[in-house]
């Protein structure tokens, strides 16, 4: 999501009043939030004892957490310019000077990619702190500000490019493509799935890999207003893990609510869990709305903790952690 100063000023005056234990600080724990079930099939999916509790105060703007297969989460502070680590004690920098990186996904052998709003790229850091990048361009133009990421088991990167990351969107004179997209990078080898977007934003693969979710934003003129018609789209992938067909698989009913289209991820189930208009939104693999997970501060993205027993969130100024079980 778009990271600027009216954000800045929004999550401070938030936080205002809350007792600090120091910058970044871990917070006593007490159940925040609420769960607003649209039928009894929520508790299918999200249990009846599972609770909100927030975990992290105190920061600029957070998105993109990802959690290491050895125990310990890590986020973004796009204007920090640092990936935090959160060991479940202590919040502690995990790689500073992360050139305003948004989206991350941890590889199996620990490398971290990372989608990077200043250098407008995908990268890849090492566990020994080798930094590489990954993709930076299509057709010989510079990418806009790669926002989040996806990876298959054949190791393809599905990643979407919006300008939340150009100082001036789409009006930026930096910006190169004529269109904000969706990718497949595999092998050295880019594929531009969708150029139709407004906002593409989240990005998510099925649990079979045969469908590929995106979230994306249209800003309509209504009467002289600006409304927002807030959706996702499901694409359908073949056995190579490219696009055959695509349509909307849901929309938002209610975009005057707090909160937007951003980050999203897929139980092991097919459900999504994402992030829109009113809180986490439950949707099942057809679609359909089962509830939505309420917290005091719009969520900008969410990652699973082991065996998806914890749900991660970060919501701009703070983290939360929903305990699923």
């Amino acid at each position: 999501m778009r990271t600027n100063t009216s954000l800045r000023h929004i999550a401070a005056m938030l936080v205002t009043g809350v007792l600090l234990f120091g910058c970044k600080a871990k917070e006593k724990v007490f159940p925040v939030g609420e769960f607003l079930p649209e039928s009894d099939r929520f508790w299918e999916v999200v249990p009846r004892g599972a609770m909100i509790e927030r975990i992290g105060i105190n920061f600029e703007f957070t998105e993109g957490p990802a959690w290491h297969p050895k125990g310990f989460l890590v986020f973004s502070d796009i204007p920090g310019n640092t990936i935090y680590r959160w060991t479940g004690k202590k919040f502690v920098s995990f790689r500073d000077s992360s050139n305003q990186s948004n989206g991350l996904l941890f590889m199996a052998g620990g490398d971290l990619l990372a989608c990077e709003h200043a250098s407008r790229s995908i990268t890849r850091y090492s566990p020994e702190g080798k930094l590489t990048t990954v993709v930076d361009s299509y057709g010989g133009k510079r990418l806009n500000s790669p926002n989040d990421l996806s990876r298959s088991l054949s190791g393809a990167i599905y990643f979407t490019d919006p300008p939340w990351g150009l100082s001036e969107l789409n009006s930026d004179p930096a910006k190169e493509l004529p269109y904000n997209g969706v990718f497949r990078w595999k092998n050295g080898v880019m594929t531009l799935i969708d150029s139709t977007l407004s906002w593409p934003n989240g990005i998510a693969l099925s649990p079979d890999e045969k469908y590929l979710y995106v979230a994306n934003m249209e800003i309509l003129q209504e009467n002289g207003e600006e409304k927002y018609d807030v959706f996702w789209m499901r694409y359908s992938l073949n056995a190579n893990g490219e696009p055959v067909d695509k349509k909307i698989f849901y929309r938002a009913t209610d975009t005057t609510l707090p909160g937007g289209p951003d980050g999203m991820k897929v139980d092991r189930n097919g459900n999504l869990f994402v992030t829109g208009p009113g809180g986490i939104l439950v949707l099942d693999s057809a679609g359909t709305h089962l509830g939505t997970m309420s917290i005091p501060i719009p969520a900008t993205n969410l990652a699973f903790g082991p065996r998806e027993r914890e749900l991660f969130v970060t919501a701009r100024s703070t983290v939360y952690r929903i305990i699923m079980e």
